[in-house]
């Protein structure tokens, strides 16, 4: 009698294993197939001044075609001025470094903006220095922007796979039975003070599936073909 419970009790353990195995490797392949990863959000303001700056990870140069290509570290920053006819550049410190970047205006978003390759920052807010391009009147606008992110933001690994093991119908049909083999995009948001996760699955054809999923718990709130 007890060498039958042992073998079931064996047999329990080994099932557990193999789902928790199977379940590990579903995440790590679908890993492979994300070409964009934006980790986190630095926000602030001063007056009439705002700084919107992110960390991602990106394939370049990017392209939406379903393939998984070389991958990038970009620092984004994005600033709204008061004077668009105005040019600025953008001072701030990673670590003990110092950037100093000519921003760049878009006349769509009327917002200005650059990119640096750079690791991701590991502190929770950098303060970032504003001058007016070729200005000696100028006074220096200082703007720090805190992270939006914290410990309680899941990572890539942990959201991918409550994704995957996910009740949504439509993430079932994407990710069920490892079918999908085209490149994902996950987008940290911010909006009303709470953080967001955007996947975006595009399959071999160019055909995108929109996800919108909790950043804490992972679930899958929203979704579009």
């Amino acid at each position: 009698m007890k060498k039958k419970i042992s073998v079931f009790i064996l047999a329990i353990c080994m099932t557990a294993l193999f789902l928790i195995a199977n379940g590990c490797s579903k995440t790590s392949d679908y890993k492979k197939l994300v070409s964009e990863f934006r980790s986190d959000i630095y926000i602030g303001t001063n007056e009439e001044y705002s700084v919107f700056a992110s960390f991602s990870q990106k394939e370049y140069p990017y392209t939406a075609d379903g393939n998984v290509g070389s991958m990038t570290n970009i620092f984004e920053i994005v600033l709204t001025a008061p004077q668009n006819t105005k040019g600025y550049t953008v001072t701030y410190f990673i670590g003990e470094k110092s950037y100093t970047s000519d921003l760049s205006f878009d006349s769509v978003k009327m917002v200005h903006y650059c990119s640096q390759s750079l690791e991701k920052p590991s502190a929770d807010e950098i303060t970032f220095t504003v001058s007016e391009t070729n200005s000696e009147t100028f006074t220096p606008v200082s703007i720090t922007a805190k992270s939006v992110g914290g410990a309680n933001i899941l990572s890539l690994d942990d959201l991918l796979e409550k994704i995957v093991t996910s009740s949504d119908e439509t993430a079932k049909s994407i990710f069920s039975d490892q079918k999908f083999s085209g490149e994902l995009y996950v987008r940290l948001l911010y909006d009303n003070d709470k953080c967001f996760y955007y996947v975006g699955a595009i399959d071999k054809s160019g055909k995108i599936t929109h996800m919108l999923c909790d950043a804490t718990t992972g679930e899958v709130i929203a979704t579009r073909k």
